[in-house]
């Protein structure tokens, strides 16, 4: 399959090196001229599960992506802030075959993704592979994980896209599954993003550690039917018991793990993602006439953290 992944930080590294490594044709493509530069002398490196590994793929800056190029699909790993310009930026190489899938942590990316593409390319889904970058050359992988995602419009020609897709990523390594409901998934992992992602960069500690605090099943908890109450008046029915279970998980699991938004705001002094993950809960929940004070917190919380940090 020929793919182009467009935001290459860690998680999109992971996917554009694995993807590599089975044999398909990738690209790869960031707006972070320093990375680009990296990108561009040195190939996509990493340490993947305890090995040095090195692949060279074609790079290109964000605006200089050449408009007569082809791809099946264009994978997106941008922060979530950043995703509206991408897709605008790599609309030239869209012809009528190529598919748009879209693993990013937050919630709301088919809005965006329609806006621009006909909603039967758009793929959406998650992954709970970790990832981080520890230099702008240089990516760190490891730990277990997974993917999974269906096509958005219901119907035959899509659903046959969807499984090719799994088919491609699972025999990279990246254990895809194929969905029944993409939008139930992506709000189900939004449940992570919102509890361990935000109050681990709040408490600037990793999984684990937050999973022994004496408050961290409460406020899991408070949060995960935060999402569920928004959930449920977007047709969305979450299992509240099955997702904070799923949540808790995590500290088993991947618990010496240090969140993306931990690496971003504390590590980078980059902002973060909150205003798609807890901040949708928040804006969602006004609009409906829920009350969400945890994720209307939550959400205050961060961005006053931005600002102490001066991240940009």
């Amino acid at each position: 399959m020929k793919v182009t992944v467009a935001g290459v930080g860690a998680m999109g590294t992971r996917f554009a090196l694995k993807l590599k490594q089975a044999g398909n044709d990738v690209t790869v493509v960031d707006g972070w001229d320093e990375r680009v530069a990296a990108l561009k002398q040195g190939g996509l490196r990493a340490n993947l599960d305890g090995e040095e590994v090195a692949v060279d793929v074609p790079v290109y800056g964000q605006k200089e992506v050449p408009h007569d190029l082809h791809f099946d699909v264009v994978l997106f790993f941008t922060k979530s802030m950043q995703l509206e310009q991408m897709v605008k930026d790599m609309l030239p190489v869209f012809d009528d075959d190529t598919l748009a899938l879209c693993l990013m942590n937050g919630i709301g990316h088919e809005k965006t993704l329609e806006k621009y593409l006909p909603k039967n390319r758009v793929f959406l889904g998650n992954t709970m592979w970790t990832a981080q970058m520890t230099r702008p050359d240089h990516v760190l992988l490891e730990d277990d994980g997974s993917c999974e995602l269906r096509n958005v419009e219901p119907g035959e020609p899509q659903d046959r896209r969807a499984a090719e897709l799994v088919k491609t990523l699972d025999e990279a390594g990246l254990k895809a599954r194929l969905l029944d409901d993409p939008r139930y998934s992506v709000f189900r992992k939004g449940c992570v993003n919102g509890t361990l992602n935000t109050l681990c960069t709040l408490f600037e500690c990793n999984l684990e550690e937050f999973g022994k605090t004496s408050r961290a099943h409460e406020m899991v908890v408070g949060v995960v039917k935060e999402f569920a109450a928004v959930g449920e008046k977007e047709g969305i029915h979450l299992d509240v018991d099955e997702a904070v279970k799923h949540v808790e998980d995590c500290y088993r699991v991947i618990g010496a793990h240090y969140p993306s938004m931990y690496q971003d705001l504390v590590k980078n002094k980059r902002r973060t993602e909150i205003d798609y993950i807890n901040g949708y809960v928040a804006r969602h929940g006004k609009k409906y006439g829920l009350a969400t004070p945890l994720c209307d917190l939550l959400t205050a919380e961060l961005h006053t953290k931005e600002e102490l940090q001066n991240a940009q």
